[in-house]
């Protein structure tokens, strides 16, 4: 009678191969995020490190005192971050909205006012879509705030006001995909806006009357 190797044996040593394979791929898979989260880390210290606080202050202190409306506005991945910055203020009762670059060209421009401020938020600096919106938003008269990762980029030199956000480098191996600078523009914007929420003296009741659903509302209003 013939016998089967053991490797065609159902418990025999190809299925004991092919879990030590699995095994080694998942510790190289721990061992690879463990590296990138301390990369990323370190990436973030060198933002916090660095950032200028007094030039955030002064951009904080521009917000705070607005008289119209705060619009954000940015391209790609900046434009999601910079959408998210503008409905945090709306939940903290501070007038502000999204301009998307594109549709402001083709008319949504109409809704800036002088005493509106614009913040334009681009890693390069450089980004054509924000480049062409400049001399349209300061026909209208607003205000406006370049936030990039670039000194003497044109949107800063072309805006009223400048903010720096310091980039070491993606986490990106090629360093290109905006993962770290667009994580440091959502905590800039963020810190900012909670800067905003204390300065404004904002209350529990007034915070959870934006918030009238969802777990925030409920923990709030029915204590």
């Amino acid at each position: 009678m013939g016998s089967l190797a053991p490797s065609d044996l159902p418990n025999g040593n190809g299925k004991a191969s092919q879990m030590e394979k699995e095994g080694a791929a998942a510790d190289a898979l721990t061992l690879s995020l463990r590296d990138l989260f301390q990369t990323q880390k370190r990436y973030l210290d060198y933002f916090f490190q660095n950032l200028d606080l007094s030039q955030t202050h002064l951009f904080t202190r521009t917000l705070l005192d607005a008289k119209g409306t705060i619009f954000f506005t940015g391209v790609g991945k900046s434009g999601f971050v910079a959408q998210k910055i503008s409905q945090t203020l709306v939940s903290l009762g501070i007038r502000s909205g999204f301009l998307s670059p594109t549709d402001a060209l083709h008319g949504d421009i109409g809704i800036l006012g002088s005493d509106d401020l614009l913040v334009l938020f681009s890693k390069s600096g450089n980004t054509d879509e924000l480049l062409r919106l400049i001399p349209c938003a300061r026909a209208r008269g607003a205000f406006l705030v370049a936030v990039t990762s670039s000194k003497t980029s044109l949107l800063s030199g072309a805006c009223d006001l400048s903010v720096y956000l310091p980039l070491e480098r993606e986490l990106c191996p090629f360093d290109l995909a905006p993962v770290t600078s667009t994580a440091i523009q959502m905590v800039f914007g963020d810190t900012v806006a909670i800067a905003l929420m204390s300065a404004r003296n904002l209350t529990k009741e007034e915070y959870a009357a934006n918030h009238p659903a969802g777990r925030i509302g409920k923990s709030l209003i029915f204590k």
